[in-house]
């Protein structure tokens, strides 16, 4: 189990890494009908309810796997004015306050909210989904 969760850490972090150079756009487009995305915003690292999301998320790699799932954390301190106006437009947000967005394969935002948000709703909401309920008949494996 452990060995699990190390290695889901892991592809997580170089994954992180990979993306850290590409614009938020560019990474949302190259995610579009294969990976669900949670984006969660920040405008410092340090904020309680920043914290708290990836607390939530890091306990469910497995459920986060199943469902297609990758996370993008952004911190407004260290992002580029490019992606600070992609994510205040693309999501009418206002940059000085948390947030967290669903985006589904389709690209389209299906929730958004500006407090933590449980794994329970998002998965619950996830899996009400037309493409999640094809996906979960056909029994696809997840690697």
């Amino acid at each position: 189990m452990n060995s699990v969760i190390l290695h889901l850490f892991l592809s997580s972090l170089l994954l992180a890494t990979f993306f850290a150079e590409i614009p938020l756009r560019e990474k949302l487009e190259s995610l579009t009908w294969k990976n669900r995305v949670i984006v969660i915003y920040t405008p410092d690292a340090s904020s309680k309810e920043f914290q708290q999301q990836k607390q939530i998320l890091a306990a469910k790699p497995k459920e986060l796997k199943e469902r297609d799932l990758v996370v993008i954390e952004c911190v407004g301190q260290t992002l580029d004015a490019e992606d600070k106006n992609y994510l205040a437009r693309h999501f009418s947000h206002d940059l000085t306050k948390f947030g967290v967005w669903l985006v589904g394969k389709d690209g389209g935002t299906k929730l958004t909210e500006t407090q933590p948000v449980t794994a329970e709703k998002f998965f619950s909401l996830i899996d009400s989904m037309p493409m999640r309920q094809a996906e979960m008949r056909r029994g696809t494996p997840k690697n």
